[in-house]
């Protein structure tokens, strides 16, 4: 996404970061996953294997072929609930859901790490990181808009109590995150009026809300309730 920002016209050629690192990290993080399943369980599990497989591929693509990288990395993303929560409650809304929580996460937050990476000619104050910016306002909003609305949903489907939020590891977890996102929302704010001066601290923090994500896979779920349920309470 933000690959595409920075050609949009008058291109910024600084700014067009390679897809490489984020493409191996998460092809290492993959084959990390499926190795820890098999020593737990003696067993894959095929949704993880398909997502790694074509994380694989979008890497491969990346390095030698310099082409076609988006549809194998987006196909990968989209996988990525399958092989999560969602499979306890394997609902079409929740993996919709969880889908859409991961994409607009992913161009709010991963463009964020992205731009903690960059170091325009003339720093963020300068025209080139201001234009950058302002071409990236518009997506972060709509796309932090998204990821709040998805994840709200899918927290209250998944706690169905509040009380859970503080009284299970999954709860406390999830809050640590929320609150990360809260951090995260009042740096850009701050950052927007004052240049974006807080851009490398906060791509740390957005390093600390995906850890929490990781974790959240590590902590059993809350009951989950059906809708009638969720509805009487």
């Amino acid at each position: 996404m933000v690959r595409r920002l920075a050609g949009m016209p008058a291109a910024l050629g600084w700014a067009r970061v390679s897809m490489q690192p984020a493409l191996a990290a998460a092809f290492t993080g993959g084959v990390g996953v499926l190795i820890g399943e098999s020593l737990q369980s003696g067993h894959l599990v095929s949704e993880v294997i398909v997502r790694v497989a074509a994380e694989g591929i979008a890497l491969a693509l990346c390095v030698y072929v310099h082409r076609w990288v988006v549809p194998p990395a987006m196909f990968a993303v989209l996988a990525l609930p399958f092989a999560s929560h969602a499979v306890v409650d394997p609902s079409g809304g929740a993996i919709f859901i969880d889908a859409f929580h991961i994409l607009s996460a992913g161009a709010w937050a991963g463009g964020i790490l992205a731009l903690a990476t960059l170091r325009p000619p003339d720093g963020w104050r300068g025209e080139e990181g201001r234009i950058l910016l302002a071409r990236f306002g518009p997506v972060a909003f709509l796309a932090f808009t998204a990821t709040a609305l998805s994840g709200a949903l899918r927290a209250a489907e998944v706690l169905g109590s509040a009380s859970y939020l503080f009284s299970t590891p999954y709860g406390l977890v999830l809050a640590a995150k929320a609150a990360g996102v809260l951090v995260m929302v009042a740096m850009s704010a701050i950052g927007w009026s004052r240049g974006w001066r807080f851009t490398r601290w906060e791509g740390v923090v957005v390093l600390f809300v995906l850890a929490a994500t990781a974790l959240l896979a590590a902590f059993p779920m809350p009951p989950v309730y059906s809708i009638v349920e969720l509805l009487g309470r």
